[in-house]
């Protein structure tokens, strides 16, 4: 028996892969970005015809080498994408990322959790939970449709700073969200060592510096070490095989000391991408952490589409539609108007107009982290009894993948309609090199 079910198994996974590879002809031939298309066939051959077995997906997604391949993937996701961090972006727009980062997610999990609870029922906590969860956006998805627009570095570079670096706040807001609905969690029992000596508020601004410190300067350190080491040994072509065992390094280490490790693996991309000397063996280095990305992703959004049951596509379609609704023209535009307020009247950065601000409040896809971060409700409640969780839970986790699949459907066929309606093709322009004044 274990034998079929093992050759089940890699029978799923030899499928998704060839439906990844006919995916992107399939787009080029109908003029649409991939995404949609590999989640649309991911619902045809995982729900519809049942060919990829929903239990399979689901497992894959969230169990694959005890952490699930979604955020195993994500690791390795982030750690290629911030190889393209451009730092003289970052400088220009720093507090404008770290206002959309923090005011942006926070006022996100409270409008979308005000939401939910309204059109579920659902207590606040429960639904400041769900909130928390669909906070953060998707570098994922942004980066390869923004390849495929004319967008100017400055305008896609600060969305895609903030989905890289709101992932990793994302996680510490659902760890305080859980604490309010299951305090006795051990998920949170790192959060809960602060609250005990310094107070709710005092542990909230410890455990945030924490998480975002302590993997931030690890992160920057790997990151020096391997291009000055590289330079005495020269790893030549195992340079490969050397970075991929340290990002699995740094995600074991820290996740095993219960700080969130995406701020070391985004730190030590940036630094490699940004500071290595370009040699033929660093270019090979990242041109095979593209091609991986690219393949991580195109399986993530296969799976997305597998996930969802035929009892899902029936029952929670319109409330999943709803709520994507809510997120996408309700909730992001409140946050981004919101905290781009907050950091033009500290007047820091580049003044912006109204058009990007426009553009920005309706580009936020939400992708692999909240997937993975919509598992932990029930997860949590069964671990602790908590019945709040164990009812609320399937519903949070089935809602928020009806939020991922459609902000994602929706974001990537309107996106660059909108992008051509606002900029044109010069302001939008990734050949304009000098930023116009009004912005």
């Amino acid at each position: 028996m274990a034998v079929i079910d093992i050759t089940t198994e890699y029978y799923q996974i030899s499928l998704i892969l060839i439906l990844a590879a006919f995916a992107i002809p399939i787009a080029r031939k109908v003029s649409v970005a991939e995404i949609p298309i590999l989640i649309v066939l991911g619902i045809l051959f995982g729900p519809v015809l049942g060919i990829v077995q929903t239990g399979f997906a689901v497992n894959f997604m969230n169990n694959f080498g005890g952490v699930g391949f979604g955020l195993l993937a994500l690791v390795f996701i982030l750690y290629y994408e911030s190889h393209n961090i451009s730092f003289r972006v970052l400088r220009r727009h720093f507090w404008r990322i770290i206002s959309l980062d923090t005011v942006g997610i926070i006022i996100t999990a409270l409008v979308a959790g005000l939401f939910f609870s309204l059109i579920t029922g659902a207590p606040f906590s429960v639904g400041f939970l769900f909130g928390a969860i669909v906070s953060p956006t998707d570098p994922v998805t942004l980066i390869p449709l923004f390849r495929r627009m004319r967008i100017k570095e400055d305008i896609s570079g600060t969305l895609v700073g903030e989905s890289l670096f709101n992932d990793p706040l994302g996680i510490i807001l659902v760890t305080i969200a859980i604490v309010l609905v299951a305090p006795s969690s051990n998920y949170v029992a790192l959060f809960s060592v602060f609250a005990h000596y310094v107070g709710f508020a005092g542990g909230i601004a410890s455990f945030f510096l924490l998480q975002i410190t302590v993997p931030s300067v690890v992160g920057i350190a790997i990151g020096f070490t391997v291009i000055y080491v590289n330079k005495l040994l020269n790893f030549e072509n195992f340079v490969v095989g050397l970075l991929l065992g340290i990002v699995i390094l740094e995600f074991t280490f820290l996740e095993a000391a219960g700080i969130t490790p995406f701020p070391a693996v985004i730190a030590t991309g940036a630094i490699v991408g940004n500071f290595s000397d370009k040699s033929i063996f660093w270019n090979r280095e990242s041109n095979f952490q593209q091609s991986l990305a690219f393949l991580l992703q195109t399986v993530i959004f296969l799976l997305l589409g597998s996930q969802i049951t035929r009892g899902d596509l029936f029952e929670y379609a319109l409330i999943g539609f709803a709520l994507s609704l809510v997120v996408i023209f309700i909730a992001r535009p409140a946050s981004v108007f919101a905290a781009l307020g907050i950091s033009g009247r500290k007047g820091r950065g580049p003044p912006i107009n109204n058009r990007i601000r426009a553009f920005f409040s309706l580009t936020g896809p939400r992708g692999v982290v909240t997937v993975v971060l919509s598992t932990l409700p029930y997860a949590v409640g069964l671990n602790t009894n908590n019945q709040v969780l164990i009812t609320w839970g399937p519903l949070i986790s089935v809602s928020t993948s009806f939020v991922v699949l459609f902000s994602i459907v929706l974001q990537t066929i309107y996106l660059p309609i909108l992008s051509d309606r606002l900029f044109g093709a010069s302001e939008g322009s990734p050949d304009e090199k000098t930023p116009r004044s009004n912005e």
